[in-house]
């Protein structure tokens, strides 16, 4: 309470409740005695003392001119989502001083000095920094407080978080709009049809990459008309123009595209080169993969099987080691090796995971 008497005495402020004098102190004029970072519209701009550079350890918060202590539960759990505007990640500290970015940090930091209340308070809240700030999260990132508690051992906890973050990403806000995370092809399709006909264009662009199925490679990389009336460039395909995609799970992305017909218009091909944007367009619709493109793409999918058979593999281990301590490998590596290689030791904890209502899944 030392740095808060020294505030509301230079500041002139009656001693109200706790919870307000302490949460809603201006910072103009008055120096920390602790680290202190100053953001404004969620971005960084300054840190007290100047000399610092590991900001995630700072004790005090000034967020648009209001002071919040970072490890004080109350005043964590009051820290206001700001607007984010006009945040540039180019400039100042980048990605690294933005303010979800570095909550997150903030919330791991005092975890490892044991603040476990603390650092949850900051987590708990997280999902709604990290959408305002529209700094391209994928669902991992927003899971990542879930497996956390999953690893600590807290297991209904960790189903009721993930749940309640899976509901959220449903009906996730973003830059003032509101989008279902798992359907948002279709809506980011909707918003781009908008912006092409608020600007003038009657032309979209498909993304290119070389890992890819055989119909997305028929299509990727071309300028398409989406009334159908240009004698330049195909029809937008109307599944795409409906659902933002090619097919369930595609990864290309569209965008608004201007033609001046100078000569100069170019797309990019799955190489990541300029080309002629009508020659690319009006090039056959065939799968012209190489055997080595055909295989990244099968490589995908191995990773997607892959990433969706460790994270129940993890689920399963961190319950052998609450259940089994004493014979459950010591690490998550350690567990998947033993399972991959099928071992004697792991046929043993098979069984022996099964007494305590844990099914190993051998497939």
């Amino acid at each position: 309470m030392k740095i808060i008497t020294k505030l509301l005495d230079a500041l002139r402020l009656d001693p109200v409740e706790e919870s307000e004098s302490e949460l809603k102190i201006s910072s103009k004029n008055i120096m920390p005695d602790a680290q202190t970072i100053y953001f404004k519209n969620g971005k960084m701009y300054d840190v007290y003392p100047t000399d610092e550079t590991s900001w995630y350890d700072a004790k005090y918060l000034i967020s648009d001119g209001i002071f919040y202590d970072l490890e004080d539960k109350k005043s964590l759990a009051s820290i206001p989502v700001p607007s984010f505007k006009e945040n540039n990640l180019f400039e100042g500290y980048g990605i690294t001083g933005s303010l979800e970015y570095v909550l997150k940090m903030k919330a791991a930091n005092l975890r490892n000095k044991g603040k476990i209340e603390e650092s949850d308070c900051i987590y708990k809240r997280l999902h709604l920094f990290m959408s305002a700030s529209d700094n391209g999260y994928q669902e991992k990132d927003y899971l990542n407080y879930s497996r956390i508690l999953l690893r600590e051992g807290r297991f209904e906890e960790f189903e009721v978080e993930e749940k309640r973050i899976k509901e959220y990403l449903k009906t996730v806000k973003t830059c003032g709009e509101t989008f279902d995370f798992y359907n948002i092809k279709e809506q980011l399709m909707h918003k781009t049809l908008s912006d092409c006909k608020r600007f003038g264009t009657d032309y979209i662009m498909m993304s290119a990459h070389c890992a890819c199925c055989e119909e997305c490679n028929k299509l990727q990389g071309r300028v398409y008309s989406i009334s159908g009336k240009s004698k330049i460039f195909p029809k937008l395909p109307d599944k795409i123009r409906k659902t933002g995609q090619v097919h369930e799970g595609c990864r290309h992305h569209f965008s608004a595209y201007f033609f001046h017909n100078d000569g100069e218009d170019t797309v990019f091909n799955k190489m990541g080169e300029h080309v002629d944007a009508i020659k690319a367009s009006q090039r056959p619709f065939v799968d012209d993969r190489s055997e080595e493109e055909k295989q990244n793409y099968l490589d995908f999918l191995k990773r997607q099987e892959s990433e969706k058979v460790k994270k129940e593999d993890e689920i399963v281990y961190y319950h052998l080691v609450k259940e089994l301590p004493d014979i459950a490998p010591k690490s998550f590596s350690a567990y998947r090796r033993m399972k991959n290689s099928r071992s004697k030791n792991f046929l043993k904890l098979v069984e022996a995971a099964k007494e305590y209502g844990i099914n190993i899944d051998l497939d």
